[in-house]
């Protein structure tokens, strides 16, 4: 099978009598060991569902880091003795092999595996400056008598494999030492494909005669940061496990223990590019009276950007800040709370505060011209900031015109495009929803001009072709700043032998389709590509890159979806399916409809269900839709269920009355069938252009 969609009701395969295939693009479900020093050379096994045979390739995110399979790449678990699978899948394994440059960014990198089935979804690797020592025996720890001793600095690489499974270490501590034990856990399973629940991690440190001296939970986000400074020499205990006792074989984990810089939050949360940045630091094993610094690279995009920090001690391990062209401006003192007692700004800037207390408010005045649009983007948790914030914009007299509170697609940060009223002045406030404060509550209000931009994200991350196949990419566009034009949006890097149709977004449209195809040439292989999109505007192009959404197996069978930083494509063995759709051109009148003719090719002997979609959609939910605005795919009609012997189907499109114009509007007809029970694969049909012509006055 190839690119797998969670597409298919579960009424609708049972209705087709659909049975599961045989074969699967690779699921990666968990790394080991899951970090990798800088300077080294590392063997690791990759695990998960699927089907990992005749692996040729490991493709890993960002510079610095190489990878490659070892020899034979096949499945390395029995089937017999598989524990990792998704229900009714088998687990798998593959060996491969990762060098990491001295100079690495250490940082967490994606990985993706590459086989003749396909490219893999997303494992995670953790890139460190400290020894790696991997978890020895995962039962031989599970006691404080059997706890495995540590040596500072390390990074363990460990893992809550079952239920009640609790792993002990010991290390040797020195009179008056501060440690810094940080565990990456829970923020490694966000990306994992096929993962029912996630570990939730808690941190004890115990003396050696058992009692409790320190214990962490939920410090960063949902992983636990424990510093303690040693008031008594000798040996500790220290205890790893999920707060609940539970376990599961994919729980891996990252335990980094050090007496080094350890920073926990820094002042201004902004910084230039191309420049060097001073920063003051909040931490352990420095002075924190004297600034940090950042030498950062003009080329930095901007956006939140990990680098590690330089203290008067040493290198701190990598810590976030935002990278922004704008210029920036602090909080002095404390910001008034109010727009008389603002702080005054000038925009457009980049404004660095810190709700240093609770119930504190911090208001910035600022002048505003009537009928001008404002942007204001807040990055606060975003960059291990604890504010969960919320916006408001005063006016003179202080009085709340505008209030926001989370934005989709930012988390618990937020963005609003704002009109001034009148000219006059203005004040934007900002504070925690829950009137909390504290040194680690900082932020940054990006705040200037509306300006022409837009976002784009495209589903899915993973294009999985035979020779002579096709598969459909939609892409979704959000329109900022008063723009309202099209967008086009092409793939760059693609590999010889592989094309893929043109798009532009008309600009009554936010979504739309490509369908990429392999030529029967194409040879088997795999590699990062990237997408961009790009459109003109009044004041000039704008390019942007294409975010790419990674399928997430939400518990219940549900479709869930998380943004990775890769986008992977691989020319896999011939596929199972193939897809055809006539005409190719269809003009489709207001009020009317039009049948569209599809089909099937069946590989060999390959007899399954296949269902037909339009749109991207899974249990009555819509993903993504390529259909031009007014225009449904009509139930009457159509033909979408095709049992394990037919080969013909079709789709009748229906236009409303007040359907408005359109041109040549790609639409592509996709044929899914089943991996398991919760994962789809789809085929696409070539690019269908559909045109509705405008109505007679």
């Amino acid at each position: 099978m190839r690119q797998a969609h969670l597409l298919i009701p579960m009424i609708l395969i049972a209705a087709s009598g659909t049975t599961w295939g045989q074969t699967s693009y690779p699921m990666i479900s968990r790394v080991e060991p899951t970090a990798v020093q800088r300077g080294t050379t590392t063997e690791l096994t990759l695990t998960g569902a699927g089907d990992f045979s005749g692996a040729s390739a490991l493709l890993v995110e960002g510079t610095g880091v190489t990878g490659e399979v070892m020899p034979p790449g096949k499945v390395a678990v029995p089937i017999a003795k598989a524990k990792s699978g998704m229900k009714g899948q088998p687990a798998a394994s593959a060996k491969v092999k990762l060098t990491v440059a001295a100079d690495a960014a250490p940082v967490i990198r994606e990985v993706r595996l590459v086989t003749p089935q396909g490219v893999s979804s997303t494992g995670l690797v953790v890139v460190t400056e400290d020894p790696v020592v991997v978890e020895a025996d995962e039962k031989a720890n599970n006691t404080a008598k059997g706890a495995q001793k540590l040596t500072l600095p390390v990074a363990v690489s460990g893992k809550i494999g079952a239920v009640e499974d609790v792993d002990w270490y010991t290390i040797e501590a020195k009179v008056g030492q501060t440690i810094a034990f940080s565990l990456w856990g829970n923020r490694l399973e966000n990306k994992i494909h096929d993962l029912q629940t996630h570990l939730d991690p808690i941190l004890i440190l115990l003396d050696e005669r058992g009692r409790e001296v320190a214990t962490d939970d939920n410090s960063d986000y949902a992983d636990p940061l424990l510093i303690h400074t040693f008031k008594t020499a000798g040996n500790y205990l220290l205890q790893v496990r999920d707060t609940n006792y539970a376990g599961n074989a994919n729980w891996t984990y990252v335990l980094i223990a050090s007496s080094k810089p350890y920073v926990t939050s820094v002042f201004p949360s902004a910084v230039n590019p191309g420049k060097m940045a001073e920063l003051k630091g909040l931490g352990v094993n420095f002075d924190t009276k004297t600034p940090l610094r950042l030498d950062v690279p003009g080329e930095a995009p901007d956006g939140p950007r990990w680098f590690p920090l330089a203290s008067e001690a040493g290198r701190t391990q990598a810590y976030p800040v935002v990278v922004t062209r704008l210029p920036i401006a602090v909080e002095v003192d404390d910001a008034g709370d109010e727009t008389p007692k603002a702080q005054a700004v000038t925009l457009p800037a980049a404004i660095c505060g810190r709700l240093g207390a609770r119930n504190d408010l911090d208001a910035y005045r600022f002048e505003a011209k009537k009928g001008q649009a404002y942007a204001f983007e807040i990055v606060a948790r975003r960059v291990k900031s604890g504010a969960d914030v919320v916006l408001r914009i005063l006016d003179a007299k202080g009085i709340v015109v505008t209030e926001v509170d989370d934005s989709p697609g930012l988390g618990k940060d937020l963005r609003v495009e704002w009109t001034a009223p009148s000219d006059g002045t203005f004040a934007v406030q900002v504070g925690d929803l829950h009137s909390r404060g504290g040194p680690n509550f900082g932020y940054t209000i990006l705040a200037e001009s509306a300006k022409p931009d837009f976002v784009a994200f495209c589903d899915p991350d993973k294009i999985n072709i035979g020779p002579g196949a096709r598969m459909a990419v939609y892409v979704n566009v959000t329109r900022r700043g008063g723009f309202a034009g099209p967008i086009s949006a092409a793939f760059d890097g693609l590999p010889a032998g592989v094309q893929a149709s043109p798009l532009t977004i008309p600009a009554n449209m936010s979504q739309g389709v490509i369908v990429v195809s392999a030529l029967k040439e194409a040879k088997l292989g795999g590699s990062f590509i990237k997408l961009g999109a790009k459109a003109e505007t009044g004041v000039g192009p704008i390019a942007r890159t294409v975010a790419p959404y990674q399928e997430i197996y939400l518990p219940g069978g549900g479709r869930g979806r998380y943004v990775v930083d890769t986008i992977a494509l691989a020319v896999t063995k011939p596929s199972d399916l193939g897809v055809e759709a006539k005409p190719t051109e269809v003009v489709l009148k207001p009020g009317e409809s039009t049948t569209i003719d599809v089909t099937i090719t069946r590989q060999g002997d390959y007899a399954q269900g296949v269902n037909l979609a339009v749109n991207l959609a899974h249990l009555g939910q819509v993903f993504a839709s390529s259909l031009p605005p007014g225009v449904t795919v009509k139930e009457a009609g159509s033909k979408t269920l095709l049992g394990p012997k037919e080969t013909v189907g079709k789709i009748v499109l229906q236009a409303a009355a007040d359907a408005p114009s359109c041109e040549k509007v790609p639409i592509a007809v996709m044929g899914h069938v089943s991996i398991n029970f919760v994962v789809k694969t789809a085929y696409s049909s070539a690019p269908i252009l559909l045109t509705i012509p405008p109505q007679k006055p």
